[in-house]
């Protein structure tokens, strides 16, 4: 968790998601073997949706409620 901002916006998502019966799986990435797993070049932040990958952008609400209107 080198940015600041990650944790708050990890905790944010969650709550919303929770609160709104939304499912969601979040991956800590802290070894090379989990980075090579992944499905894309590895950022500090990536989000997948119904798994297609989105953006490398930090979430907000607003941008998490775009996501799930697709």
């Amino acid at each position: 968790m080198q940015c600041p901002y990650i944790y708050q916006n990890i905790e944010m998502i969650k709550q919303y998601c929770e609160m709104n019966d939304v499912p969601v799986s979040l991956i800590q990435v802290d070894t090379l073997q989990k980075a090579k797993e992944l499905p894309c070049v590895f950022n500090n932040w990536c989000v997948f949706y119904k798994g297609k990958f989105e953006t490398v952008n930090l979430l907000d609400i607003a941008y998490l409620k775009r996501i799930l209107k697709k």
